[in-house]
């Protein structure tokens, strides 16, 4: 039923846009399929080290009516399935109006792609990069779901100099089966979570178009506050955490050659009351990608990727105190992509990668092995 609500929710919105006028409006999508195959640890919520999996896809169709010269209506459905995650749901992915007031201001309302980061805003185009999966010290799987739409208001233009800017504000989706509840259960020992609530939520980008042809800086910021509940005998846990992300980018595109790099420094105040547990955590991460385009058909990639789950303690003692392997403080990935665009709606891509930590992974306790590798697979189609 939810299915078919939504469905039907997108072909009144289509109806309507239509009726305004027909040439105005766009109708795209896109769908991949994917594998994910690893030799020794389980990665991306999903069992890769076995059999490696298939659950690794996206389904996508939005539909962009340009009303007049100022006002802009859309709206996305995507479907995703990674692992543990998503499971193939269809859920409306942005939905917002966009009104352009001037260069230097535009308002946007809904559901909208949180502005973060180089890439965050154009994540779900496969088409769009060169790399299977981005850098993970900035663009987490196991923190997607609250980074990559913000459900409320915001403002956006150009400015001189070259500036750009963008900022939104209201809430984001926290699902108590998903990435974060995944991500902080592994934190804190909580294996399940009941209910989920965000207060509020925040995010703003600033890039430079520099004076130098390809050359572009950026700053971003993120920030939530929210909760998660988990139901144990006798009583509810309240996990009670505020989130805050800054990122510095850089990005150099010079012919057919485009080189690029972010920071992040994401501090996360967590504290459950019924446990006397207050605590912090600094995690860090970073990442160098170079891509380069062949020819028409043929881009090769590659990126080192490093990150800490607590810059306090990279070499990971204080889980050694706890009897766990200290590689469980950091993960290290270096990977290579080789893209074939075989049309002009089929792309297909293979992808390396060596690993080196456990950071974010599933891994025998037996037997902890920190260096493994994975390999990726992806064909996408789009129109």
């Amino acid at each position: 039923m939810k299915k078919f609500i939504i469905a039907t929710v997108f072909l009144c919105f289509a109806t309507t846009a239509a009726a305004f006028d027909m040439e105005s409006v766009q109708i795209h999508g896109f769908l991949s399929q994917g594998y994910l195959k690893s030799d020794t640890n389980d990665a991306l919520f999903a069992d890769t080290s076995s059999n490696g999996t298939f659950e690794f896809n996206e389904f996508g169709l939005n539909v962009v009516s340009q009303v007049n010269d100022n006002l802009r209506v859309g709206m996305q459905l995507l479907s995703r399935d990674m692992g543990d995650i998503g499971n193939n749901e269809i859920e409306i992915d942005w939905a917002y109006g966009d009104y352009n007031y001037r260069n230097w201001l535009g308002i946007r309302a809904g559901k909208m792609k949180t502005p973060y980061g180089l890439y965050n805003q154009s994540r779900d185009i496969d088409a769009a990069r060169t790399c299977i999966l981005l850098p993970s010290s900035i663009y987490s799987e196991g923190f997607r779901e609250s980074i990559a739409t913000t459900i409320g208001i915001g403002a956006y233009g150009e400015l001189p100099g070259g500036f750009e800017y963008q900022a939104v504000y209201g809430t984001t989706q926290l699902k108590k089966d998903e990435g974060i509840a995944k991500t902080m259960g592994g934190l804190t020992g909580i294996a399940e979570f009941s209910d989920t609530s965000v207060d509020w939520a925040y995010a703003g980008d600033l890039k430079w178009f520099t004076p130098m042809d390809g050359l572009t800086l950026g700053a971003s910021t993120l920030g939530y506050k929210a909760s998660l509940s988990a139901d144990v005998p006798t009583t509810t846990l309240n996990f009670d955490f505020e989130a805050e992300s800054y990122i510095a980018s850089v990005e150099f595109v010079y012919g057919d050659l485009t080189l690029a790099s972010e920071y992040q420094l994401l501090t996360i105040d967590y504290s459950i009351a019924a446990a006397h547990i207050d605590d912090d955590l600094d995690y860090e991460g970073y990442y160098f990608l170079a891509s380069y385009r062949v020819n028409d058909w043929f881009e090769v990639g590659t990126y080192y990727n490093i990150e800490y789950t607590d810059k306090d303690d990279r070499d990971g003692d204080r889980y050694k105190e706890k009897g766990l392997p200290g590689a469980k403080a950091w993960k290290k990935d270096l990977a290579l992509t080789t893209r074939f665009d075989v049309n002009d709606n089929m792309v297909f891509k293979l992808e390396g990668h060596l690993m080196d930590g456990l950071a974010t992974v599933e891994y025998d306790a037996d037997d902890p092995d920190d260096t493994w590798y994975m390999l990726a697979a992806k064909v996408t189609f789009s129109f």
